[in-house]
C-alpha cells in the first residue's frame, strides 16, 4: 500500500523482497572476538542474523524517505515564505538522506548495481 504512493520505496523495497538468503553467513569479526562467541555460545543463528541485515536496510531506507519528506516540506515552506531564499536547512537534509542512501546501497553487491544499470540501459 505504502509502495503505492512513494516510487522510492517501492524501488527500495522491490530489491529487498528479491532477496535470496543461504543457509549460512560470514561472520566479520577478529580472530579472539570469533573464539570468544564460539565458547560462550553466543553466535547469532542465521535467522536472526538475516532479521537484522532485513531490519537495517529497513532503517535505512526510512531514513531517506524521511530526509526526502522533510527536504519537502522546507522547500514549500522557502518557497512560501516570501523571504530570502535560505538553502541552508535544505542542503542539510539533503546530504543526510544522500548519506543514509549511500549506507543503504553498501548493502548491494557491485555486481547486481552493474546488472541493474545494464538493464535499465537496455531499455533507454
Amino acid at each position: 500500500a505504502l509502495e503505492k504512493s512513494n516510487n522510492m520505496r517501492a524501488a527500495f523495497n522491490a530489491y529487498t523482497n528479491n532477496l535470496v538468503f543461504g543457509e549460512g553467513y560470514t561472520l566479520n569479526a577478529s580472530k579472539e572476538e570469533k573464539s570468544r562467541l564460539i565458547r560462550s555460545e553466543q553466535l547469532p543463528d542465521v535467522t536472526s542474523v538475516i532479521r537484522s541485515d532485513l531490519d537495517l536496510r529497513d532503517l535505512y531506507r526510512n531514513q531517506v524517505l524521511t530526509y526526502i519528506e522533510d527536504s519537502k516540506a522546507e522547500l514549500e515552506y522557502q518557497l512560501k515564505s516570501g523571504e530570502s531564499f535560505d538553502a541552508t536547512e535544505l542542503l542539510t537534509l539533503l546530504r543526510e538522506a544522500q548519506l543514509s542512501c549511500n549506507e543503504w546501497f553498501k548493502f548491494v553487491p557491485e555486481a547486481d548495481a552493474k546488472d541493474a544499470l545494464n538493464a535499465v540501459l537496455l531499455e533507454s
